[in-house]
């Protein structure tokens, strides 16, 4: 396996730990019944006792519970194998202390993550003949391996271990492992253009628009380009001896043979924030055609590993509608109304996603993903809509927010995708916002919803864009998707509209800080998402003990 690898050693290391792992044949798990489903899911999971069964309508498991001490595990452990923990993205949180961090043992590789993460990339394409072009977080310090002591230690971002596990399970022909932070560097992509046809490209939305936006490339390239030596990028040295400067028309030379390197590849990525500009782009990058897009996307939880994709080419079908298979390697079930029930027998077909499985040697029942998904279809292999949802969750770092806005003193502050304010129900708060900035009702700045106590109507403050007036919106709002639930709670005096013409929110922390912090490994990188939309509650005794307002109804769980 040729490999052009930031760590190489670590991935010898993987390869001793898991390349002997037997294949499944996930094909098999393509049933045509829901009862075969459930056999099979009890199957794989583990969990088929009558005893546990009963437990998942009454019980959850809070995924901060699944966090590991390293100390705790170093006083059981008697291998002379390495220690494996991975840790989530850090999204609500503000310090690398808040991280929680997740012991990845070998029955869960062999039960859970080895399958699933092969079904994934073996149905887009990557073999033992193929090329794979992966791109993954920047690490934090101190992570890769290490020792505690006497004990080898691998801290690794779950997106890492995840797809060093792949390369170790199916072994390409050739793989490029790099970080987001490099994916538009001369050097880079100069090593891109070294492996010939890439079968697969594993990165997330972000890096590939890096690619696709001619300008956002051409300002990657001439930062990577100042101190690099020619050796390291010999691939454009023709490209770049014969012009002057880096200029427009050279980087466009570049992009060119990017898109053809990658012309075959399919591509690997989460599409839950995808607008549609941002899907032209990317097809215009990739040269394709309407109906003939390659991509696999995916949904892999830390706490949940592998759980649902669209393993596409065995499911053209599924592709085209933008749904994605459950894999039957865990028990998943639904949240709603107070119910739990499993996916394949639930009524209500939105809600909580909650997932059993195995620990290393007691159930782990109804894990919760904060997540909230939508059901397509419950016949045979379960299939759940392509965009996943983040419910609301505690936002820890601190913002300035302006103050346009009436808050309380005392507030807590929300972000998510999905909100349930009782009266309103807002199900997907990103497509909305990217509705009302393509109809350029509002500027590109988050959305606030405040509560400024509980017995005045929400008020939701927009960044304006132009002339627009809240009539026009209040208006033509319902054209949205996600903007009917807004208008009827309008109508209904529960909500109101407020136009500003500043930005809304922003960390007090400035955001170019924020990215320098990051790469250099001193905050997780979750605390770079931007999000549409931002619930700001007032606090009181009640708020303060279980961390969200009365008029939640107990609706938004604290992260």
């Amino acid at each position: 396996m040729r490999s052009i690898d930031f760590d190489p050693q670590i991935q010898k290391v993987f390869d001793t730990l898991y390349s002997n792992i037997t294949p499944t044949d996930w094909r098999k798990w393509l049933v045509s019944s829901k009862e075969e489903y459930e056999n099979l899911a009890m199957k794989l999971s583990g969990i088929s006792e009558p005893s546990v069964i009963d437990k998942l309508r009454r019980q959850k498991t809070d995924s901060r519970k699944l966090s590991v001490d390293f100390r705790s595990l170093l006083e059981s452990w008697n291998s002379s194998n390495p220690i494996v923990v991975c840790h989530t993205s850090g999204t609500s949180g503000s310090s690398l202390s808040e991280v929680k961090w997740l012991y990845i043992s070998k029955n869960l590789v062999r039960r859970l993550w080895a399958p699933g993460m092969q079904a994934i990339f073996e149905s887009s394409g990557l073999n033992h003949k193929s090329s794979i072009a992966i791109f993954i977080p920047s690490r934090i310090k101190g992570y890769g391996l290490s020792f505690l002591e006497e004990t080898k230690l691998i801290k690794l971002y779950s997106s890492e271990f995840s797809q060093r596990l792949t390369l170790s399970l199916i072994k390409p022909s050739s793989y490029l492992m790099d970080t987001y932070r490099n994916a538009k560097s001369i050097q880079t992509i100069s090593k891109m253009l070294s492996m010939e046809r890439i079968s697969v490209v594993s990165a997330p939305a972000s890096t590939i628009l890096g690619w696709a936006d001619l300008r956002r490339l051409h300002r990657g390239l001439e930062k990577s380009l100042a101190n690099l030596p020619e050796k390291e990028f010999t691939a454009l040295s023709e490209i770049l001896l014969a012009n002057h400067d880096l200029n427009l028309n050279v980087a466009s030379e570049i992009q060119e043979r990017l898109s053809e390197v990658m012309s075959e590849a399919t591509l690997m990525f989460s599409i839950s924030s995808i607008t549609k500009e941002e899907w032209g782009k990317i097809r215009d990058f990739m040269k394709w055609k309407h109906g003939d897009e390659r991509f696999t996307n995916l949904y892999v939880g830390s706490e949940i590993g592998p759980f649902a994709a669209n393993i596409r080419n065995y499911a053209r079908e599924i592709l085209l509608k933008d749904e994605m298979y459950v894999f039957p390697l865990t028990l998943p079930a639904i949240e709603s109304k107070g119910e739990i029930e499993l996916i394949s027998r639930s009524k209500q077909l939105k809600g909580n996603l909650l997932v059993s499985r195995m620990g290393d040697s007691n159930p782990l029942i109804n894990i919760d993903t904060g997540d909230v998904i939508e059901i397509s279809s419950q016949e045979g292999l379960p299939r759940i809509s392509g965009s996943i949802l983040r419910a609301a969750i505690h936002y820890k770092l601190r913002l300035k927010i302006s103050p346009s806005i009436k808050i309380a003193r005392e507030h807590d502050v929300y972000v998510g995708d999905y909100f349930d304010l009782g009266e309103i129900e807002i199900f997907n708060a990103r497509s909305l916002f990217s509705c009302l900035a393509r109809s350029n009702f509002i500027k590109n700045s988050s959305m606030v919803i405040s509560g400024l106590n509980e017995d005045r109507p929400w008020t939701l403050y927009i960044t304006k864009s132009g002339d627009v007036t809240e009539a026009a919106i209040r208006r033509d709002i319902s054209e949205c998707p996600e903007g009917k639930a807004i208008k009827t709670a309008i109508q209904n005096e529960v909500l109101r509209i407020k136009l500003l013409e500043q930005n809304l929110v922003g960390t007090e922390i400035p955001r170019s800080q924020l990215v320098k912090l990051v790469r250099r490994g001193e905050l997780p990188k979750g605390i770079l998402k931007r999000w549409p939309l931002y619930l700001i509650l007032y606090r009181n005794d009640e708020t303060k003990r279980i961390g969200q307002s009365k008029n939640l109804a107990r609706r938004i769980p604290r992260g």
